[in-house]
């Protein structure tokens, strides 16, 4: 049962942060952030976040690192837990998701 709830999270927080990234920051202006996968630990207390970033790799990464409190902030108004997990964007290809 603990597993289909873990799912749950890491399916409704990928689909928060991809309408976030969508929506309210202006990193995707000229750019295509994509989230892959999202992997939390069974406390809920950290997400690895898998993305995908189209132009700028490096700097859209550190600036998505720089904006995580905010980002945490907005994920905390569109999804209901009693804690918003630290979040750890880590940088992937697309093919890495390929199979």
């Amino acid at each position: 049962m603990a597993k289909h709830r873990e799912e749950r999270v890491n399916s409704e927080i990928k689909r928060a942060l991809s309408e976030i990234f969508l929506l309210d920051l202006s990193l995707q202006k000229d750019n295509i952030i994509t989230v892959f996968k999202v992997k939390t630990t069974k406390d809920l207390n950290e997400a690895k976040i898998y993305v995908s970033i189209l132009k700028n790799r490096e700097e859209t990464l550190r600036k998505l690192e720089e904006a995580t409190p905010y980002i945490r902030h907005l994920l905390g108004q569109k999804i209901k837990l009693k804690r918003i997990p630290k979040l750890e964007f880590i940088l992937v290809d697309d093919f890495q998701f390929i199979v």
